[in-house]
């Protein structure tokens, strides 16, 4: 397992670490967790005594391409805007336009339920979530084939075009 890496148990285990050695690395924050259930992020050891992730959008990207089985998605809407430069301000929101899932997963919710826990551990995983987003919003379609990207090592990216039209094709959602 290298750092600055994302995996999933499920990778852990091919690689012969036994299922109890994992949920130990996973209780002394030796893998930080992702917004998805059974992936997980290998801090660098900077980051794991800071309690920061270095790059998050490198991160989430990587989560997302094994939480969706693809790499067929891209980042639209206020993300892409922001990304651009069209936007100066956080929306919290991350929007992955994709052909597998829709939904919300609220994020803030999340790490609020962790930081009144009052674990020392609970706050550090409520920080930890909170470095990723508010929410994740995926917009289903049945291909992102055609749609027009700029592709950076944070992953895909709606140009402004590609994003208006995205706005009209999900405004009701």
């Amino acid at each position: 397992m290298l750092p600055k890496q994302v995996v999933s148990f499920a990778q852990l285990r091919k690689e012969g670490i036994s299922s109890k050695k994992i949920k130990g690395m996973l209780a002394a924050l030796r893998l930080f967790p992702t917004p998805f259930k059974g992936i997980y992020y290998a801090p660098l050891e900077e980051e794991r005594g800071g309690w920061f992730i270095e790059k998050p959008k490198l991160a989430l990207n990587q989560s997302l391409a094994i939480y969706l089985g693809t790499k067929e998605f891209y980042f639209s809407c206020t993300t892409a805007e922001e990304e651009a430069g069209i936007s100066w301000h956080r929306s919290g929101e991350v929007h992955v336009v994709n052909a597998v899932r829709s939904g919300r997963i609220d994020l803030e919710a999340r790490a609020e339920r962790n930081g009144t826990k009052g674990t020392f551990r609970s706050k550090k995983l409520a920080r930890l979530l909170a470095l990723y987003a508010r929410m994740i919003i995926f917009h289903k379609v049945r291909s992102v084939q055609g749609a027009k990207l700029r592709h950076t090592i944070y992953g895909s990216f709606a140009l402004p075009s590609q994003i208006k039209k995205d706005r009209k094709r999900f405004r009701g959602k």
